[in-house]
């Protein structure tokens, strides 16, 4: 790939570099635009998989594997799913899914041993990136995948790519030259981000996680995310903050219940078993409303 030469970097102050690479990110989210019926495809094909009880595997390497493990970590708390429900797996980490080292992006041995590790089945579906798409690690475990029947969506910054042409669902989203050369880690990986982001969000509301444009099952972990589950029930109850608190209490911070306990008056005990019945708040209070 031909890199643009033109006015070197280390001849430019700080400002001057600032301004190029943030020149540069001006095409990434153009360049994303256009993969949306990809991406959109993807978001549909993982919920599918998870709606059959099936799992979200995230593999990489590098600064790409990296990428894909801070998205993973973040679906259980923002969505409420079973921390099971994502597996993770970036080169040289293991099972322990930390950071990773790039000496491990070649070791297709390390690969195998991941692989073998998560026990995928049939009814997950892998999400492998790589901005080259040919990156050893991450094309063994995708390869195995594929053999084995696994759905395998692939996000890749260049076209007609190894690991595009073993995905069921290749996102091919090229940005072009680096303005540091090869440096991976700056419009490629933006753009990577951008994928996730939308894929998993997307995903997310497919499965009914979101009501309106509300993270409706975030886990209420700490203070900060108590005060937003609080405001949540809140608006869609349209009721004052501190009416949403207790109700939320009497219904162990289960954000669904506590707004069917408002909406409907059921008892916190009737208002969780029927939300539990529906795949979405919505279809739930739709129903009570009709009856």
């Amino acid at each position: 790939m031909t890199q643009n030469r033109i006015d070197p970097l280390d001849t430019l102050d700080s400002v001057g570099v600032v301004e190029r690479l943030l020149d540069a990110e001006e095409r990434v989210v153009p360049a994303v635009r256009a993969a949306r019926p990809q991406i959109g495809a993807a978001a549909d094909l993982i919920a599918r998989q998870v709606r059959c009880g099936g799992r979200i595997a995230f593999v990489g390497a590098g600064t790409s594997g990296r990428l894909a493990l801070c998205e993973a970590a973040e679906l259980p708390g923002t969505f409420g799913l079973d921390p099971s429900t994502v597996l993770v797996r970036v080169a040289g980490a293991g099972g322990r899914a930390l950071v990773g080292t790039d000496w491990d992006e070649d070791d297709v041995t390390i690969a195998s041993a991941d692989y073998a590790e998560m026990e995928l089945r049939t009814q997950d579906v892998m999400v492998a990136v790589a901005a080259s798409g040919s990156t050893p690690y991450t094309l063994v475990m995708a390869r195995l995948a594929a053999q084995a029947g696994v759905a395998l969506v692939a996000i890749v910054n260049t076209l007609d790519s190894p690991l595009a042409a073993l995905a069921t669902i290749p996102i091919e989203v090229p940005i072009g030259p680096e303005t540091l050369q090869n440096s991976t880690r700056l419009t490629a990986g933006t753009s990577q981000k951008l994928i996730l982001n939308a894929l998993t969000t997307a995903a997310m509301v497919a499965l009914g996680h979101v009501h309106g444009d509300l993270m409706i099952d975030v886990v209420p972990a700490n203070a900060k995310l108590r005060e937003r589950v609080i405001g949540v029930v809140a608006e869609i109850a349209e009721e004052p903050v501190d009416i949403a608190r207790a109700a939320l209490e009497r219904c162990d911070w289960n954000a669904r219940a506590a707004v069917l306990h408002l909406t409907a008056g059921l008892r916190p005990s009737q208002a969780a078993a029927h939300a539990a019945r529906h795949p979405t708040l919505r279809a739930a209070m739709d129903e009570w409303s009709n009856r």
